[in-house]
């Protein structure tokens, strides 16, 4: 049965949700978040009764975590694509190492995980 603890957070930025829920199931993988936004409010449920330990880790993932942003909010989107949007950027990668090979000196080829990468990380620059 799920056990739900509510939290109150002083920190005065929306944290990312994304961000935020990555650092709580990091302490335990059942756990996920609700939180109204420009509230102080959140609750917390996860799969086993709460202790004073977890309830101590979770306030400071709660307070610590990154301000939410577009390029975080970007991130966050380009990890949950969906297939044929994935699909797309590495059509586009492969044909981009046939070119790469076909140079007069051939360089080597971008992997999938490299691309997805490389456009995630751009996210975070803009």
């Amino acid at each position: 049965m799920a056990s739900y603890q509510p939290f109150t957070s002083a920190r005065t930025t929306e944290p990312d949700l994304a961000t935020l829920r990555a650092n709580l199931r990091a302490l335990d993988a059942t756990a996920d978040v609700q939180h109204a936004l420009s509230t102080a409010a959140y609750v917390v449920k996860k799969a086993t009764a709460w202790t004073a330990p977890q309830v101590t880790a979770t306030q400071t993932v709660i307070d610590s975590s990154a301000a939410s942003s577009p390029q975080l909010t970007a991130q966050a989107e380009i990890d949950a694509w969906p297939l044929s949007l994935k699909a797309l950027v590495l059509a586009l990668i492969d044909q981009l190492n046939v070119i790469r090979a076909a140079l007069p000196t051939p360089l080597p080829p971008i992997t999938p995980a490299q691309a997805l990468t490389a456009v995630r990380t751009k996210a975070g620059t803009l």
